[in-house]
C-alpha cells in the first residue's frame, strides 16, 4: 500500500518508493528506493531539502509494514546489512574446551560480587582494585569463546540475581563491546562499569530490593538513587576511570530524556551507559526473580526492538541483537523438521540461522547431539523458541553449563 508522507514523519524501517515522478517537477520529493535505516539517515534527508515522500507500508519494517513477516524476520531483514569479513567475536577455541575454564570464573566473580556488596552494605568500602583480575578474567574469556560465558550467565542455576546480575552485565557488556569493534582497553573499564553498575543497591534496604511485588511510588524513589550512591562511593578513588564512573551513574538514563537520575538525553549519555542500558534490561528481562517468570530470550529481544529510539539510542538495540542473535545461545528451538535443540553460536550475518545442537528427534525422542549449522542454506530452520521446562530439555547440561 502506498503513501505519500512529508519527511517530518519519515521514521527507520519506512521502504521508500521511486515514483517515476521528475525530479525537476517534484525537486522535493525524497524518492532513492529502499528501506530508511537509522534515525540519522532521517536526519539527512530532512537536511537536504526534501519535504515529501512515498513509502510502501507493506514493505516497511515496523509498526503496519511487517504484514506477513513474523516479529524475528521483521527484526532480521532490518539487520540485513553488509558486514566486514572479521568476526571480532570469532572463537579461537572450541566451547567444549573453554566452559571449564569459564565456569570457574563465573563462580570466582559471583563470589567476589556477593563479598564486595557485602562489604558496600557493611562498612560502606569497595575494593575497585580486587575487580581488575575478575575483569581481565571475563576479556579472556570471551577473547577464546563468548559462547561459554554467555552460556553461563543465562543458564546457571543461581538465585542470588542482585551479584549474578552484576556478572551478567559485565559479561554481556563486553561480549557487546568486542562486538562493536572496542580494544582491549576500553573493554576493560566497560567490564569494570557492568561489575559495579548496581553498587549502590548495597545501600537500598533489603524490603524494597528484593520486594515480591510491584514497589510503590516512595519506594521506587529510594531504588532510583542507587546509580548515584554507588557512583558517590567510587568516584573520588583515583584508581576508578571517568567513562567508568559515568556508566554507573548514567546506566538508567533514556536516549528520549526519561531515565534517571539526571534526565540525560541523546548524546548527553555516555557511551559506555548506552551500552550498558541496554545490557542491564536484556539481563532483567531474562532472569527469574521471586515476583516473575524468565522471559524468553527472542520476546525480551523483540521487547527492547520496540523500544528503540526512546528508551536506547538508535542503534543499539539493532546491533546487540545482531552480536547475541535472534535466538541468543542457550535458547531451546524448534526447527521446521520437526528436530528440538539448543542454540550454540549466533550468526551476526544471518541472525534466524544459528548454530544448534539437536537433541530431539522429528518424533520428540531422544537423539545423539550432533551440531547443526544453518547458516549458508535455506531448507532448515528455526520455526519456533520453546520454554525448556515445557520442552524437557535442559540447555544447561547440553551446552555444559550445570
Amino acid at each position: 500500500m502506498l503513501k505519500k508522507i512529508s519527511t517530518r514523519d519519515l521514521k527507520p524501517g519506512m521502504y521508500v518508493v521511486d515514483m517515476g515522478l521528475s525530479w525537476l517537477e517534484n525537486p522535493y520529493l525524497y524518492s532513492q528506493v529502499g528501506v530508511v535505516g537509522s534515525e540519522g539517515d532521517v536526519l539527512r534527508i530532512q537536511r537536504e531539502g526534501f519535504m515529501e515522500v512515498f513509502v510502501d507500508t507493506r514493505r516497511s519494517l515496523g509498526g503496519d509494514g511487517t504484514d506477513g513477516l513474523s516479529d524475528e524476520e521483521a527484526i532480521s531483514a532490518e539487520l540485513a546489512r553488509e558486514l566486514g569479513d572479521e568476526d571480532p567475536l570469532a572463537p579461537t577455541v572450541s566451547l567444549a574446551e573453554e566452559m571449564p575454564q569459564a565456569r570457574a570464573l563465573y563462580d570466582d566473580s559471583v563470589g567476589f560480587a556477593r563479598k564486595a556488596m557485602d562489604v558496600m552494605r557493611k562498612d560502606g568500602f569497595v575494593d575497585v582494585q580486587a575487580a581488575q583480575p575478575m575483569v581481565e578474567g571475563i576479556l579472556t574469556s570471551v577473547t577464546r569463546n563468548a559462547n561459554a560465558l554467555l552460556g553461563l550467565s543465562k543458564l546457571r542455576s543461581v538465585d542470588e540475581y542482585t551479584y549474578t546480575h552484576c556478572i551478567n552485565v559485565a559479561v554481556l557488556a563486553v561480549v557487546f563491546g568486542r562486538h562493536l569493534g572496542f580494544g582491549d582497553i576500553t573493554l576493560s573499564r566497560v567490564g569494570l562499569a557492568g561489575l559495579f553498575h548496581d553498587l549502590g543497591k548495597a545501600r537500598v534496604p533489603d524490603t524494597i530490593l528484593n520486594s515480591p511485588r510491584r514497589l510503590t511510588p516512595d519506594e521506587f524513589s529510594v531504588m532510583k538513587r542507587h546509580p548515584e550512591l554507588g557512583w558517590q562511593q567510587v568516584r573520588d578513588n583515583p584508581m576508578v576511570y571517568d567513562e567508568v564512573l559515568a556508566g554507573m551513574l548514567e546506566h538508567h538514563e533514556k536516549y528520549n530524556g526519561l531515565g534517571y537520575p539526571r534526565g540525560l538525553k541523546g548524546e548527553e549519555i555516555s557511551i559506555i551507559a548506552r551500552i550498558l542500558a541496554v545490557v542491564d534490561v536484556y539481563d532483567a528481562l531474562t532472569s527469574r526473580r521471586v515476583y516473575k517468570a524468565a522471559m524468553l530470550p527472542h520476546k525480551a529481544l523483540g521487547l527492547m526492538y520496540g523500544m528503540r529510539g526512546q528508551d536506547f539510542h538508535p542503534g543499539f538495540v539493532e546491533r546487540f541483537i545482531r552480536c547475541l542473535g535472534i535466538y541468543p545461545v542457550g535458547s531451546v528451538v524448534e526447527l521446521n523438521t520437526g528436530q528440538r535443540g539448543v542454540v550454540s553460536k549466533a550468526n551476526a550475518r544471518e541472525p534466524l540461522l544459528p548454530e544448534v545442537i539437536v537433541v530431539r528427534d522429528p518424533k520428540g525422542r531422544p537423539a545423539q547431539q550432533r551440531r547443526l549449522d544453518l547458516s549458508g542454506q535455506t531448507a532448515v530452520k528455526v520455526v519456533a523458541c520453546l520454554d525448556p521446562r515445557d520442552a524437557g530439555i535442559d540447555p544447561g547440561q547440553v551446552l555444559g553449563t550445570s
